[in-house]
Formats: C-alpha cells, sequence, structure tokens
C-alpha cells in the first residue's frame, strides 16, 4: 500500500513539474487588433508603444506578406500586384544589384547594428528589402531613414538618397511610406525604441481567391435581400435586416467608451463580436434567418478561418525558429479575435490580451 501511495504521489509531482514547465516554456503572444489608416485619429500612440515595450517582446510581427510567398501567388493577386509596383519602382532606381542579395543584407544589417548611423549602408539594404521581395522589412528601413535619419543627412547623402528614392510623394504613392498607418504610428516606433534591427512578416495570401469568390457571391445574395426588404417592409426579409442593423451597431454610451480609445476597444470582445457583423453580413448568428446568404457566408468563414490559421503557423514557426518567449503581433482588427481563438488552443502559448498589459 505504502509503494503505491509513493508511486501515486510520485505521479502527481511529475504532472505538476509538466504543467509548471510547459507553462514556463510557453509562448506569450499579444495580438493587437489595430487600425489600417490612422491619419485622423487623435489617439496617443506614444502610450500605446510604451504599454507594448513594457511587455518587453522578443519579436514584433506585421501583416506583411514573408518574401518567399511572392513567388507562390498569380500575378493578379492583390498583395503581389500592390508590391509589385514599389518592387519595380526601386528597380528602376537601382538597377546594380549585389551578387549574393541575402549575404549583403546580413552583412548591412550587422553593421547597422554596430553604428546606426551608416546613412548609405542603410539606403542600401531598404532598396535590397525591396528587391528581395520583403516589403515589410523595406518599409521599416525607409521609415528609419525618413524619421530618424534624414535630419543629419550631408549634401552628399541628401544627393545620393534622391537619386535612390527619389521624392517622399513618389515613396507615398509606391506605398513604402504610409504616415497614417499602423506601422508609422505604433509598430516601427517599437522596433526602433526597443533597438531591434527588423519586423517579422506573418501574412498569409494562399485562399485569397476562394475567399474572393465567397465574398462577391456573398455580397450579390446580400443585395437581393435587402432589395426584398426594400420593396416589403412587413416581409420575413425585412425583419431580418432590421434586426441585423440592431445586432452590429454600438449604443450611444458605447460608442461614447469607443472613441475615447479606439485601440482599447479594438481589443475587446464585443468588438470581435461587432467586428465579425459587419465583415460577414452580420455573421454566424444570422444563419437560417429569412434571406440570409447562410451557404455563402460560411464559405467565407471557411477561407477566412484558413488565412488566420496560416498567419498563426507563421507565428509560431518563427517564433519557435528565434526562441522567442514574448511576441507582439500588428494585425488588421478583423483578424485579432480569430486569432486570439486559434492560438488559444495551442498548449505551448498563452494568449495576452492587449487590454491586459500595463
Amino acid at each position: 500500500m505504502r509503494t503505491i501511495q509513493k508511486l501515486s504521489l510520485a505521479l502527481l509531482l511529475l504532472i505538476a513539474f509538466t504543467i509548471k514547465s510547459n507553462a514556463q516554456n510557453q509562448i506569450e503572444i499579444v495580438i493587437v487588433g489595430s487600425a489600417h489608416d490612422n491619419s485622423k485619429s487623435t489617439q496617443n500612440f506614444q502610450a500605446i508603444i510604451d504599454k507594448l515595450k513594457n511587455f518587453k517582446p522578443d519579436m514584433v510581427f506585421g501583416e506583411y506578406l514573408p518574401q518567399g510567398d511572392y513567388a507562390k501567388l498569380e500575378e493578379s493577386n492583390w498583395a503581389k500586384k500592390s508590391f509589385r509596383k514599389g518592387h519595380d519602382y526601386l528597380e528602376k532606381l537601382n538597377p546594380a544589384s549585389p551578387k549574393n542579395i541575402d549575404a549583403q543584407i546580413k552583412k548591412d544589417q550587422k553593421a547597422l547594428n554596430s553604428f546606426a548611423y551608416y546613412h548609405k549602408t542603410r539606403m542600401n539594404l531598404a532598396v535590397n528589402y525591396a528587391k528581395n521581395w520583403d516589403r515589410g522589412n523595406a518599409d521599416y528601413q525607409i521609415f528609419v531613414l525618413e524619421n530618424y535619419m534624414k535630419q543629419s543627412f550631408g549634401k552628399e547623402e541628401q544627393v545620393e538618397y534622391a537619386k535612390m528614392f527619389g521624392g517622399i510623394d513618389s515613396l507615398k504613392k509606391k506605398g513604402f511610406y504610409r504616415p497614417g498607418s499602423e506601422y508609422s504610428k505604433i509598430y516601427f516606433p517599437l522596433i526602433y525604441q526597443l533597438k531591434q534591427d527588423r519586423i517579422y512578416n506573418m501574412d498569409c495570401q494562399s485562399y485569397d481567391k476562394p475567399w474572393s469568390e465567397a465574398w462577391g457571391q456573398t455580397d450579390s445574395l446580400y443585395k437581393i435581400l435587402t432589395n426584398k426588404a426594400k420593396a416589403a417592409s412587413t416581409s420575413q426579409e425585412a425583419a431580418t435586416i432590421k434586426a441585423i442593423e440592431k445586432y452590429w451597431a454600438y449604443n450611444e454610451e458605447e460608442a461614447k467608451v469607443f472613441n475615447a480609445d479606439p485601440y482599447a476597444g479594438m481589443n475587446t470582445v464585443k468588438y470581435g463580436v461587432l467586428d465579425e457583423a459587419w465583415n460577414f453580413y452580420g455573421g454566424r448568428h444570422f444563419y437560417g434567418y429569412a434571406g440570409f446568404p447562410t451557404e455563402t457566408v460560411k464559405e467565407m468563414i471557411v477561407q477566412w478561418t484558413l488565412r488566420n490559421e496560416g498567419m498563426c503557423k507563421n507565428i509560431i514557426g518563427l517564433a519557435k525558429a528565434n526562441k522567442a518567449k514574448r511576441v507582439v503581433v500588428g494585425v488588421g482588427a478583423s483578424h485579432r479575435k480569430w486569432m486570439e481563438e486559434i492560438l488559444a488552443k495551442n498548449p505551448e502559448v498563452k494568449i495576452i490580451n492587449y487590454n491586459d498589459l500595463h
């Protein structure tokens, strides 16, 4: 009996140790639901940066496509078309390329880690990132040049910068410099203040075509629903539209709280519910309602879930490869709820909500 008791105690201690060990080895991840356009925002962005800095992340991820994924996409893909313009623009201005672009990037990054004010080295690095289809880090280096380095350029460096990049208006037009983006407002300053040298790319565009098809079908069916509702105000379809409009609205008090701190608001449970409704024509709550395009919304959600699963897979893979303990992920607010739910199922991950940071 005593032997059995000793074995039971040993087993319990082993289980307790395993649970504690697993908890200690978990990657802590903060998914920050963000606005893509912050140009008119009155938000205190430095307060957000400070909150994320206090978390002491080892890595900061952005909703950028991994460089190797571009080659897998069709030319018609929106992400590839969008970056192709910038890629070709800098390629034309800077036709000469190093024999081994990956080796040159590593060499320049190492030089800048030892001394941040090698301006020409940073210019070359930004160009080579763009040529190498790493949009996230091309954007980041251009942001650093524009915001922290440009004011200390000598005359020759000013001339070189203009030759290599053109004017600021051209950089904006080609998408390399977006002052109102979440990256310019939060994640690039965060990386710079943390003295880290890059942003990590984690987007997934593998499911964009079926997603777009499902979205188009849903939109057509939803227009039929709204037309029927307008034609007959007492119809079941009209009741569906009325229920959707009530469901996806903030009340006056909720709107007031949200507008006082939008980034806090975008990372709440309430926002996650409403955001699903806005993006999916009412969302899962309205499956089976009269006239509601249930089957095509289901297909939208299948493709959306696959994209978010792909993003989460990219995050975990890179975090493990870099032995990261704490990770910040800046992502469009519509992804946050889905990604938190996906990652929460992974025993190697501990999800921390942005609003729980201090």
